[in-house]
């Protein structure tokens, strides 16, 4: 049976999400306009730039997928860049880039809860627990962990919203991979959300992709239909697991790119540990195991935390002994094609973990693991961001069979008198400390300064290229939104993607080499470049100004920077504890 929902109900949830996700960013929701998540140093500082760039290049009529304002002169294209287009096209509306990056996470947060909950009651009756599972897949530990760091892992909002059009889209039979079409209108809804997607995050992009592509492959491999009680399917299976562990070995040997897919790869510990910033669920045991390198490859990096917390893991372990002979997925009817969900569900676990590891132990590596292998593909390199997939999938299968128990059970009011219960020690559960912020009132003082000098180009130090793969100098990335205020380009990058003829082209310029050499290795001799280099090198940057940050100050960077630019008509100023060299 499929349960039909109304608007008011959907316009409950959203406020429900709404006061949640005030709740969990808490105090960003008083400081709106002025702050955003994120850490002085860290990648939420780019989103800001993202939006900030993307409304200028709109106001001036150029591309916004390239940019000059970055790698100047030359400049660089930002079409492999994570850049977030979604909230640059709704900073096109807002014009306040600090704005738009919080207007776009709190739509998405509570879009992702609104769809999720609509998905969830497709099979489920049961209100709360549909508001449940928004809960798990608008705000999972996953997600929270990434809010002061990963604005694009956030926008999840087109997820629940395809997967039921493409539930509504297509019919699919058993033993045939292409489906037929049955509603054209959800065809089309199919392939706009899938744009969004597109422009919100490539890993959301794929999600969906493998989502679809194994949704096709349930029904055409028959899996609905295998009978597991006898034991050649356990065969096949233990076939398929051995063939796939030894081609991945043999291709690790042949040295065959896998752009470090297994290395991301999740471990089953990030299941099991809460993340470090959970409010009341992370202790001093939980954090020493986080930041154990016989753990994890990435110490305390956000890239382990896979945590559903512990009452959905119970749940599982109950649904895996006895809830799925009372799951509405049982029901196989082309009008209820659910059975596919724990399939799914399985899927993208086994996504997150192309090698299944236990708490640093390497036992097998998993068929999903040779998609590392596949080129183009395997620059989906982190694979424990899929657990944002099963904590869409695994609270719909898990309510699918709890709310038809609970009603053989338990009287109306009892039923949600528990339903209740369970959404509040999740919500618990899941809190996280408060996020820390970055506040417009944080940027330097200097770059006030400069954003009133004449000129167009201002040169940071330090600096430097990062692109994800490589590094070259010291790229601050929070440069990036010190730039939104004072609108000067600049020769370096934080920036995804970049040739190596880029980073290459750095050491070329005489100047330049010799700028990177003694901010990155002050205690190098190095010959000053001539009189004619200096020429040229202003020739091609012609710097209005160059800001030297408190660390710098009396390096020898900053002592050849006065010995060469005061006698060019420079002059220096001490701002605060930056100095600034201006024309």
């Amino acid at each position: 049976m499929k349960f039909t929902v109304s608007w008011r109900e959907l316009l409950l949830s959203a406020a429900f999400f709404v006061l949640l996700f005030v709740w969990y960013s808490w105090p960003l929701a008083a400081q709106f306009t002025t702050a955003f998540a994120g850490v002085a140093g860290n990648d939420a500082n780019q989103y800001v730039w993202n939006a900030y760039n993307f409304h200028r290049a709109v106001a001036e009529g150029s591309s916004p997928f390239h940019t000059d304002l970055l790698l100047y002169p030359q400049g660089s294209s930002l079409v492999m860049h994570t850049y977030t287009p979604v909230i640059g096209l709704l900073n096109v509306v807002l014009n306040q880039e600090i704005l738009a990056v919080n207007v776009a996470l709190l739509l998405s947060f509570v879009l992702s809860g609104v769809g999720a909950y609509r998905l969830c009651r497709r099979w489920v009756a049961n209100p709360v627990l549909c508001a449940l599972a928004g809960l798990v897949f608008a705000f999972s530990p996953y997600k929270l962990a990434h809010l002061p760091e990963h604005y694009h892992l956030l926008l999840t909002a087109p997820v629940p919203f395809y997967i039921y059009a493409f539930l509504e889209a297509f019919g699919f039979e058993n033993g045939r991979l292409w489906p037929r079409v049955r509603r054209w209108s959800q065809v089309l809804l199919c392939v706009g959300l899938g744009l969004v997607a597109l422009l919100s995050d490539y890993y959301t992009l794929f999600g969906l992709i493998y989502f679809s592509a194994g949704y096709a492959l349930y029904y055409a491999l028959r899996l609905g239909q295998v009978n597991w009680r006898q034991w050649r399917p356990w065969a096949v299976l233990a076939a398929v697991l051995v063939v796939s562990h030894v081609a991945s070995r043999l291709l690790n040997k042949a040295r065959v790119f896998d752009n470090d897919g297994f290395w991301w790869g999740g471990d089953v510990a990030g299941y099991l540990l809460p993340p470090l910033n959970s409010r009341w669920l992370s202790t001093a045991a939980t954090e020493a195991l986080h930041r154990n390198g016989r753990v994890f490859n990435t110490p305390g990096s956000v890239e382990n935390v896979m945590f559903l917390g512990y009452a959905l893991l119970l749940l599982t372990l109950w649904w895996l002994v006895r809830g799925r002979r009372h799951s509405a997925l049982n029901d196989q009817r082309a009008d209820q094609p659910g059975g596919a969900l724990p399939w799914l569900t399985l899927l993208f676990v086994m996504l997150t973990l192309p090698e299944l590891r236990v708490f640093g132990k390497h036992l097998l590596r998993l068929p999903t693991g040779l998609l590392h292998y596949v080129p183009f593909i395997n620059n989906i390199r982190c694979p424990t961001r899929f657990v944002s997939m099963v904590a869409l999938l695994l609270p719909i299968v898990l309510f699918a069979a709890l709310d038809p128990w609970l009603r053989t059970r338990l009287q109306p009011a009892a039923r949600t008198a528990a339903s209740l219960g369970l959404l509040l020690l999740v919500a618990l559960e899941f809190q996280p400390q408060a996020p820390p912020l970055i506040h417009a009132a944080d940027v330097p003082r200097v770059y006030q300064v400069v954003a009133q000098l004449p000129g167009d180009v201002l040169f940071p130090v330090p600096f430097g290229l990062l692109d994800g793969f490589h590094k070259k100098g010291q790229p601050d990335p929070s440069d990036l939104f010190y730039q939104t205020r004072h609108h000067k380009k600049v020769p370096g990058a934080y920036i995804s993607r970049l040739p190596q003829s880029t980073f290459d082209a750095f050491d070329r310029d005489p100047v330049m080499h010799h700028l990177l050499t003694l901010q990155d290795h002050p205690n190098t001799v190095l010959a000053a470049p001539s009189a004619a280099a200096v020429a040229t090198f202003l020739r091609v940057y012609h710097p209005a100004a160059f800001v030297v940050a408190p660390a710098f100050r009396h390096t020898p960077v900053h002592q050849y920077l006065r010995q060469t630019m005061l006698p060019l008509g420079y002059r220096e100023t001490a701002i605060g504890n930056y100095v600034l060299l201006q024309r």
